[in-house]
C-alpha cells in the first residue's frame, strides 16, 4: 500500500485538497492489523473482481449514486466520498507494481508536491494563495479555500521528514531539481 502522504499527493492534484486526514483515518486500522488492514475500511479494495476491474474501475452505478450524494449532500461531501474510494483502487494498483516502481513513484509524487508552481499550471491547484481550478457549470473558476494553505503546509512538513529518513527518495528528489519545500505564507 502506498503511504499516506502518497494518498493525499494524489487527492491534491486531482481535487485540490489533499485529505490528509481521510486517508490517516481510513488506514488507522493497520496500527493493528499490518497489511491485513484492507479488511476494514476498504470495501471498494474488497469489492475488487465483483464489482468492479481495472477495465471499468468506477462504474456508471457508481458514478450515479455520487451524482445524486452531491444533489443531496453538496460537492465538498462529493470530494470526500471519492477521495475514499479512490484510496483503494490506488491501493490495489499498488499491489501490482514493483518495490523500484512504487519508489519511482513516490519520488514523483514528493517532486510535485514540492513544486508548487506544477502543482498551479498542471493541477490548477494553487496552493501558495489557496485557490483551486474548477469546471462548474461549463466556466472555469478560481475557488478560494483558505484551508488549502494550511493543509498543503501540514503535508510538505510531513514529506520533508519522511525524506530525511528515506535516502533512496531524498536522492530522487534532488535529482529531479528540488531539494524540499517549506511554504511560508508570512
Amino acid at each position: 500500500m502506498p503511504n499516506g502522504w502518497v494518498h493525499s499527493v494524489i487527492d491534491l492534484i486531482a481535487y485540490g485538497r489533499p485529505y490528509f486526514g481521510l486517508h490517516k483515518k481510513k488506514d488507522k486500522p493497520h496500527e493493528i492489523l499490518g497489511s491485513n488492514h484492507r479488511i476494514v475500511n476498504h470495501n471498494w479494495y474488497q469489492a475488487y473482481g465483483r464489482l468492479w476491474d481495472f477495465q471499468d474501475p468506477f462504474p456508471s452505478w457508481l458514478k450515479e449514486s455520487i451524482r445524486i450524494l452531491g444533489n443531496e449532500e453538496g460537492a465538498e461531501k462529493v470530494e470526500e466520498q471519492m477521495a475514499w474510494i479512490d484510496h483503494d483502487y490506488i491501493d490495489k494498483i499498488w499491489d501490482t507494481i514493483s518495490a523500484q516502481e512504487k519508489k519511482y513513484r513516490e519520488g514523483f509524487f514528493a517532486w510535485i508536491l514540492f513544486n508548487p508552481e506544477i502543482l498551479k499550471e498542471w493541477a490548477g491547484v494553487d496552493v501558495l494563495y489557496g485557490r483551486i481550478q474548477r469546471l462548474i457549470d461549463g466556466h472555469e473558476i478560481l475557488e478560494y479555500c483558505p484551508e488549502l494553505k494550511s493543509e498543503y503546509k501540514r503535508l510538505c512538513k510531513y514529506v520533508n521528514a519522511v525524506k530525511e529518513n528515506d535516502e533512496s527518495l531524498k536522492n530522487m528528489i534532488d535529482s529531479y531539481g528540488r531539494k524540499e519545500f517549506r511554504p511560508d505564507f508570512g
